[in-house]
């Protein structure tokens, strides 16, 4: 492609496990091993934040998992599952379901080819870690969506970074963060694909 070089079109190849489930409107989790997503809101001013995370770590034998909400250093967990259709389905009820679009992040397939990458990491001589960062901005739809639904102003700065790395399998991240003066989103994605 035009806006990429020969190295970063070859580093990002290494992602298309990640490229190909993301661009799944309904998520197959028969070929994921481990999925974990997290939504952190920090307030600027305060400093205080509130963490809504939910981890599946024994898929696919399992789709029992874990929702946990921290607010202000307490945790709360409650048991979460993933239904025949890819949602959440929760067995109490909790003060906030996690944001399904966000759990199930759908993403077509051409998203990341038309972002400008703005640094990357071929492999990291000792660590073997491997990362892409995208320039993103506000234009974006599905950016946009996420600065309206928890109220961000327009300006506010955005990233987009995914990573991959090998402890005893293949670790696939996607963090996008998005900080103005009052709050910072932090999203943050850990998939471990069967191999």
């Amino acid at each position: 492609p035009d806006n990429r070089t020969k190295e970063q079109y070859e580093l990002e190849q290494e992602f298309q496990p990640l490229f190909d489930f993301l661009a799944q409107e309904k998520k197959d989790f028969s070929e994921v091993n481990k999925y974990e997503t997290a939504i952190i809101e920090t307030d600027r001013k305060t400093g205080r934040d509130k963490k809504y995370s939910v981890d599946f770590d024994k898929l696919p034998s399992s789709q029992e998992g874990t929702y946990t909400i921290t607010e202000n250093g307490r945790k709360t967990e409650y048991p979460v599952s993933i239904n025949d259709s890819g949602e959440l389905s929760y067995s109490a009820s909790v003060p906030a379901e996690y944001n399904e679009d966000l759990f199930n992040l759908h993403l077509k397939k051409d998203f990341f080819e038309k972002l400008p990458i703005s640094d990357y990491t071929a492999e990291h001589p000792e660590t073997y870690l491997k990362d892409i960062s995208y320039e993103v901005d506000s234009s974006i739809p599905f950016l946009k969506q996420l600065m309206k639904k928890y109220n961000i102003s327009q300006d506010a700065n955005l990233s987009l970074y995914l990573e991959n790395y090998y402890t005893q399998e293949m670790v696939y991240s996607i963090r996008i963060m998005i900080v103005d003066d009052n709050k910072i989103l932090d999203l943050i994605y850990n998939i471990t694909f069967k191999e």
